[in-house]
């Protein structure tokens, strides 16, 4: 007699672990697994991740969970993935791959992302989109016209991988191998090879995806000499993925319903399906991402527009601005410097005191992003007298940490008019309740932070879900029981003005260093 059908497996991969969740159809986690992967940094600059260690991960993560659970694989009705996005390899036709993984944060091909964002074929496809779209006001070509390559890219990557590797360029000229992102490889292996393919968000992340067309981008290929037969097929993010070889889980052939990028997913996991819903995740680095809606928004100073997700032939998009830093930087404070033994005893100290007495910390160690974007910017420390205490710096740090994030909304909101209807949080960072007040105070907005941890595997189990028709619409989604603590603005308006206005000076200043 046929298992009846109980849970939904959602996995959250990235480069160092795999986390797995078991879901039942209210939405509650039944239970969880973990498991952790290497980092291989071979030169300097190399951040690279064995593709068979992954997959043996991602496949004990599975086997663990339902081991744990006492479930039966033939009782789970659908599987998500959420996946680290740009991160990719290629294999050939067999499954062997020819490269480890390349990780979204190597940087060894920065010195032909420069030559190439120099490269004159590129500028005047740029300047010929930044002319006709004066006119047209076309999105794309305003996009494309602002459109700077850096290393997060996948498409420098590639291109540096198949200038080191003559090799690799010419098996996939020739046809021979599939290029693939973290989730185009578990789909690979969990189908035994039957499908190759991704989703819209995933490779709208890319920069080698045409976001408003939603196709491969021919022209970049044609320019950059890329062969297109390497790319996977690009469904929606929720959509049939396949199922899984039955000698994988006792004989179950388990339908993957939905494959999504990790921002993406937590945004859908937040539940901000409306126009201008945001969400701050923040863990060893924090993302700023905004839904904007069923048409591309567009930031005029370097925000490039991406996928949030497509169903049922309706592509949501969205805006993302980051930090480099947060989880790290704190981390920093304490083992570095000796600001704190913990993070936590940050937080305590912060909290010895309502103000900073004028001090202002500017967390940029590793350069700024939007909206300034100086890679080379400092992180600096303004006010400091000699009544100034360890207390007042550890609250300057955590305002300062606030501050850069309200300072990406903010310049999200002037570059694209959106109205901002909530904020919603998450990772090991927001566990901090003096961060989030200060984010509340400073935005002048609700923030509310969820009580579950893995946000980004809920929006994996939501998709999943809706694929396997567990959960009929986002209402019913919306619907489901979740807990969040809320944190409401508690400064007067003088107030907020007289932070902010030291912040922009202080800003100011440590963007003037050269």
């Amino acid at each position: 007699m046929a298992k009846i059908k109980k849970y939904i497996i959602s996995i959250d991969a990235g480069g160092s672990s795999v986390r797995a969740l078991l879901f039942d159809f209210q939405g509650k986690v039944v239970g969880r697994e973990q498991t952790r992967t290497e980092v291989i940094s071979t030169e300097a600059g190399a951040v690279e991740h064995d593709p068979e260690e992954l997959w043996q991960q991602f496949l004990a993560a599975i086997n663990n969970l339902l081991k744990k659970c006492n479930v039966d694989p033939f009782e789970v009705a659908s599987i998500g993935i959420s996946v680290q996005r740009s991160t990719f390899t290629l294999w050939d036709r067999s499954g062997k791959t020819c490269c480890n993984f390349v990780s979204w944060s190597d940087i060894r091909a920065a010195e032909l992302t420069a030559e190439i964002n120099k490269n004159i074929k590129w500028n005047l496809v740029k300047l010929g989109a930044v002319i006709v779209s004066t006119f047209t006001r076309g999105a794309m070509l305003t996009a494309t016209g602002m459109l700077k390559f850096i290393t997060d890219h996948a498409l420098p990557r590639l291109l540096w991988l198949f200038k080191i590797r003559p090799d690799v360029y010419e098996k996939a000229k020739k046809g021979d191998l599939l290029f693939g992102t973290l989730d185009t490889w578990f789909i690979y292996k969990l189908t035994g090879g039957k499908i190759h393919a991704t989703d819209t968000s995933n490779a709208a992340s890319t920069s080698l995806y045409n976001h408003f067309d939603l196709k491969w981008n021919s022209i970049f290929c044609n320019l950059f000499k890329i062969p297109m037969g390497i790319f996977p097929v690009v469904k929606e993010t929720v959509d049939d993925f396949g199922v899984t070889s039955p000698e994988l889980f006792n004989g179950a052939a388990i339908p993957i319903g939905s494959v999504v990028g990790d921002q993406m997913s937590s945004l859908f996991g937040h539940c901000c399906f409306k126009k201008g819903d945001v969400k701050i995740s923040q863990g060893s680095g924090s993302f700023v991402d905004v839904n904007m809606g069923y048409k591309p928004g567009l930031s005029r100073r370097g925000l490039f527009p991406l996928v949030a997700w497509r169903i049922n032939g309706k592509t949501t998009y969205m805006l993302e601005g980051s930090m480099a830093t947060a989880g790290r930087l704190i981390d920093w404070l304490g083992q570095g410097i000796g600001l704190s033994d913990t993070p936590k005893v940050l937080n305590e100290l912060a909290a010895e005191c309502e103000d900073s007495e004028g001090v202002v910390f500017v967390p940029t160690p590793s350069g700024i992003r939007f909206p300034h974007f100086k890679p080379t910017a400092r992180g600096t420390v303004f006010g400091l007298s000699l009544d100034t205490h360890r207390r007042h710096v550890a609250r300057a740090v955590l305002q300062g940490i606030a501050m850069r994030l309200v300072d990406i909304l903010n310049g999200i909101k002037k570059d694209t008019g959106i109205k901002v209807t909530t904020i919603k949080t998450d990772g090991g960072v927001s566990r901090s309740d003096l961060l989030l007040q200060c984010i509340a105070d400073l935005s002048d907005h609700s923030v509310a932070r969820s009580r579950e941890h893995e946000v980004a595997a809920t929006g994996a189990a939501y998709l999943a879900g809706l694929s396997a028709g567990v959960w009929k619409s986002f209402d019913e989604i919306s619907n489901l029981e979740k807990g969040y603590d809320l944190f409401e603005p508690k400064i007067n308006p003088e107030r907020r003005e007289k932070i902010k206005k030291r912040w922009e000076v202080a800003l100011k200043a440590a963007l003037s260093v050269e």
